[in-house]
């Protein structure tokens, strides 16, 4: 083949290189861009047995393995023991997730009873205080296969967007209930949805999910 007929044909190679990336590049936003604005927010719902469904995971029934699936993402898991001034106070298992597809954070809480987190805690590192007094513990390697098999209890959501009362108001309809704190918080209880939502300027947005 001469040199002249081999130029049409890269030229050709590199077009079709360039397509497919283009076309690549056009999936990813349009999936990055509707898992934005659909799982975070119009896939939650309440079965007729008051189960939420909630970014692909029914509370109360899917295990944390089967969680992070549904989110596409490994989680960190945790022991944390919150102190007795804090609402959560008590031993709690917790699985985090730093970055889900569209860059927002989740936490799961597990549920797990009294006796089986008091196994773990004997064989957990030694707590690590944070400053607010919430101490956490890393597990033993043996209990992370047992944690896989744990049912997802509560969803936190941490949207990398803005979320404003007026966003959620369009999703979820009015507010059963609200209130704002001296220091500029604002809390709002969508009960049918069983979502509390915290909202602060300058602040991400918190939307905790539970059964209603």
């Amino acid at each position: 083949m001469s040199q002249s007929e081999s130029k049409p044909i890269k030229y050709l190679g590199l077009k079709l290189i360039a397509a497919t990336l283009l076309a690549t590049a056009l999936v990813f936003a349009w999936t990055s861009a509707n898992y934005r604005s659909d799982q975070a927010t119009k896939d939650t719902w309440a079965d007729e047995a008051g189960e939420l469904h909630v970014l692909g995971i029914t509370l109360g029934r899917t295990v944390l393995r089967e969680a992070e699936v549904a989110l596409k993402s490994r989680s960190d898991i945790a022991l944390y023991i919150y102190p007795e001034t804090h609402p959560e106070a008590g031993l709690k298992l917790e699985a985090f997730f730093p970055a889900i597809a569209d860059h927002s954070k989740v936490i799961l809480k597990l549920q797990a009873d009294e006796a089986l987190l008091e196994k773990m805690q004997q064989r957990s590192t030694l707590p690590h205080l944070y400053p607010n007094q919430v101490a956490r513990m890393n597990l033993h390697p043996e209990d992370l296969t047992t944690v896989q098999q744990l049912r997802v209890k509560t969803v936190t959501l941490i949207p990398s967007i803005d979320i404003t009362i007026d966003t959620l108001k369009a999703r979820f309809g009015e507010p059963s209930s609200m209130h704002s704190s001296d220091e500029g918080t604002h809390y709002y209880r969508f009960a049918n949805f069983g979502l509390k939502a915290v909202l602060k300027e300058g602040d991400a947005a918190r939307l905790y999910f539970s059964n209603p």
